[in-house]
C-alpha cells in the first residue's frame, strides 16, 4: 500500500464529513468572489446612475445580493470550520487508538528499536500532522475547483469565451506552480519529519540521563548536539516557511496580472459595446478574487511531503486504515481453544541478539505443572533474553518453543497472550488508580477480587491506611509508589489472570527475605495450578524442592 492510498483509505469513511466541508469552503470562496464582483457592479453602476449615464437603476436587488453574499460567506465559513474539523478529528482520535494498538501489539525486541521518542513523535506529532491533508491540501483543491468553475461559467455567461480561458489559465497555471511544489518540497518535507523525531529522541536522551551526565560532567557535547539540532530543523522549518510565502506572493500576483488583463479585455468589450461598464468591473474584480481560492495551493502542496512522510511513518507501525476509521479495536478471540493443561518446551534453543554470538544456547528443557522452574546466573547470561523469547516477544536465534504441540509463533497472537502470563523486569503502570491497573485487558471484576490479590501481595494494608482503596492512583510510572510497592501490584495484576504458563523475572525485587517469604507462601498455591518459570538471583531463598536451571556463557 502507498502512502498516498493509505491517506485517502484513512480518511473514506469520514468521506461524508469531508465533502461537506469541501462544499462549504467552496461556497466561501465562491461568496466572498460574489461579494467583490457584485460590490464592484453595484458602486460602479451606481456612480454612473449618479451621473446620468445608466438609466433605470434597481437598487434594492444587488444591494440585497451583496448581503447575502457577506452573510453567507460568513455562516459558510464557519460551517466548513466545524464541520471540517469535526471530521478530522474524529478520524485522528481513531488513528491515536489504532495506533496504540499497533504499537502494543510490537514485540518487545521491535519497541526498544525504535525508541520512546520515536514512538511518542509517532503517537502525538505524526498523527496531527495529518490534519493538514483535508484541511490544507485536499480540501483546497476541491472548493477551488468549485470556485473556478463557478467563476468560469459566469463569465462565460457575462462575456466572450476568452473571459472564462483566462480564469482557467489562471487557475491552470497555480495548479502547475503547485505541482512543481510538491515534487520539489516533498523530499524536504519528508527530511523535516524524520529530524523533527531524531531530535525528540535525542532531547529525551538528554533529559532522561541528565543526572548521569552532570555527575560526569558530560552535558556540554550532548547540549552542543541539541542546538546543532534545532538549527538544523529551525532552518528547514524556516526554509518551508519562506517557500510557502513565495508562492502565496508569486500566485498573489498571478491573479493580479490576471485581473489587470480581464480589466483590458473588458474594456475593450465595452467599447464594443458587447458588455457594459458594471460588467467590465464585475469581471476583473471577479478574476482578482480568485485570489484567496488558489493563493494557499502551492505552499500546501510544498509541505505535503510532510503528511505523506507521517502517513508511511504510521504505516511502517502495522496501522490499518480500516482500523483507523471504524471502532476502536478488539482483540481476537483465538481460533480454537488451547488445551487447559497446554504443554510447554524448548527444544535446542538458543537466544540473544542475530548480530551477536548467542547468550545462551542448547537449552532443552519442558515445563510441568506445579512444578516451577528457577533459571539464575550471573547477571548478562541471557535470563531475561530468555523469558522474553519463551514469551513470545524475541525470535529464538536456533531451536523452538513449543506450545501445545505447535511452536510458539505459529498460534494466533490472542492465543500466546492469554496463554502466557509474562511479568517483566521492568514494572510499567500507568497514570491511573490501582483498580485500573489491576483490571488492564480484563473483563470488570468486582472490588472484593482486587482486594484479595492486594492482600495476597500484602498491598491492601497500605492502601486502606492512605484512605483512597482502589482509587489511590499510582503516579506517572507508578512514582507514587515505592519500587517494592510496584513491583507487587504488577504482580497482582499477573494473579487476577488464569495463564496456564507463567513466566516471572525476578517477581520479588525490591523485597526484604521476610516479606518474600510470606508472599510466596501465599502464591504457592496459583503456582502449583500452573507451568512456571521463575528468574532470580537469589535461587537459594526459594523452596528446595523447586527445579534449579543455571545460564552458563552460550549454553546451560
Amino acid at each position: 500500500m502507498s502512502d498516498l492510498s493509505f491517506l485517502g483509505r484513512l480518511f473514506r469513511r469520514r468521506r461524508a464529513w469531508t465533502a461537506l466541508a469541501y462544499l462549504l469552503l467552496a461556497l466561501t470562496w465562491s461568496a466572498a468572489i460574489a461579494l467583490l464582483a457584485l460590490s464592484g457592479w453595484f458602486i460602479t453602476a451606481a456612480g454612473l446612475a449618479g451621473a446620468g449615464l445608466l438609466l433605470g437603476l434597481e437598487l434594492f436587488t444587488p444591494s440585497a445580493g451583496i448581503r447575502a453574499a457577506a452573510l453567507l460567506r460568513t455562516l459558510a465559513r464557519y460551517g466548513e470550520r466545524v464541520v471540517g474539523h469535526e471530521a478530522v478529528l474524529r478520524v485522528l482520535a481513531d488513528l491515536r487508538s489504532a495506533s496504540f494498538t499497533a504499537i502494543a501489539r510490537l514485540p518487545l525486541e521491535a519497541q526498544r528499536r525504535m525508541r520512546s521518542g520515536d514512538l511518542q513523535q509517532r503517537l502525538i506529532a505524526d498523527i496531527d500532522t495529518l490534519d493538514g491533508v483535508p484541511l490544507r491540501i485536499t480540501g483546497p483543491l476541491a472548493a477551488a475547483a468549485l470556485a473556478v468553475l463557478g467563476a468560469a461559467g459566469l463569465a462565460g455567461w457575462l462575456a466572450p469565451w476568452p473571459a472564462p480561458l483566462l480564469i482557467g489559465g489562471a487557475a491552470g497555471l497555480t495548479l502547475v506552480a503547485s505541482a512543481l511544489a510538491a515534487r520539489f518540497g516533498q523530499s524536504r518535507s519528508r527530511a523535516l519529519v524524520e529530524r523533527r523525531s531524531r531530535e525528540r529522541v535525542a532531547l529525551l536522551d538528554y533529559f532522561g540521563g541528565l543526572a548521569d551526565l552532570l555527575a560526569y560532567r558530560r552535558t556540554e557535547p550532548y547540549r552542543e548536539d541539541l542546538e546543532r539540532r534545532e538549527r538544523e530543523q529551525a532552518g528547514a522549518v524556516l526554509l518551508q516557511e519562506r517557500v510557502a510565502l513565495s508562492a502565496d506572493q508569486a500566485v498573489q500576483a498571478l491573479v493580479a496580472l490576471s485581473a489587470l488583463a480581464m480589466l483590458a479585455l473588458a474594456l475593450g468589450w465595452h467599447e464594443a459595446g458587447r458588455v457594459s461598464a458594471p460588467v467590465a468591473v464585475l469581471l476583473a474584480l471577479m478574476t482578482l478574487g480568485l485570489n484567496e481560492a488558489l493563493s494557499s495551493l502551492p505552499g500546501a502542496l510544498w509541505r505535503s511531503g510532510e503528511s505523506l512522510q507521517a502517513a508511511s511513518r504510521l504505516r511502517r507501525l502495522g496501522v490499518a486504515p480500516t482500523e483507523a476509521g471504524g471502532p476502536p479495536v478488539q482483540p481476537s478471540r483465538p481460533s480454537g481453544d488451547l488445551p487447559a493443561d497446554a504443554t510447554f518446551k524448548v527444544e535446542e534453543l538458543a537466544v540473544g541478539f542475530a548480530e551477536d554470538p548467542p547468550l545462551a544456547a542448547g537449552l532443552v528443557f519442558g515445563l510441568e505443572i506445579g512444578q516451577p522452574l528457577v533459571i539464575h546466573g550471573a547477571s548478562g547470561r541471557g535470563k531475561t533474553t530468555l523469558l522474553e523469547t519463551l514469551a513470545g516477544e524475541r525470535l529464538p536465534l536456533r531451536g523452538s518453543v513449543i506450545l501445545a504441540g505447535r511452536r510458539l509463533e505459529e498460534w494466533p497472537e490472542a492465543v500466546r497472550y492469554r496463554a502466557i502470563g509474562y511479568l517483566p523486569q521492568q514494572t510499567t503502570l500507568l497514570d491511573d488508580t490501582v483498580a485500573t491497573n489491576l483490571g488492564l485487558g480484563l473483563p470488570e471484576l468486582p472490588d472484593h477480587r482486587l482486594w484479595e490479590v492486594l492482600e495476597t501481595v500484602e498491598l491492601a494494608a497500605a492502601l486502606r491506611r492512605e484512605g483512597s482503596g482502589l482509587a489511590y492512583r499510582t503516579g506517572e510510572r507508578g512514582r507514587r509508589l515505592s519500587g517494592g510497592q510496584a513491583r507487587r501490584l504488577a504482580l497482582a495484576r499477573l494473579l487476577l489472570r488464569e495463564p496456564p504458563v507463567v513466566l516471572l523475572d525476578e517477581p520479588f525485587a525490591g523485597l526484604d527475605a521476610p516479606l518474600e517469604r510470606r508472599i510466596l507462601e501465599r502464591i504457592s498455591p496459583w503456582l502449583q495450578g500452573r507451568r512456571v518459570v521463575l528468574v532470580t538471583h537469589a535461587p537459594d531463598r526459594l523452596p528446595a524442592d523447586w527445579t534449579r536451571l543455571a545460564i552458563a556463557p552460550g549454553g546451560q
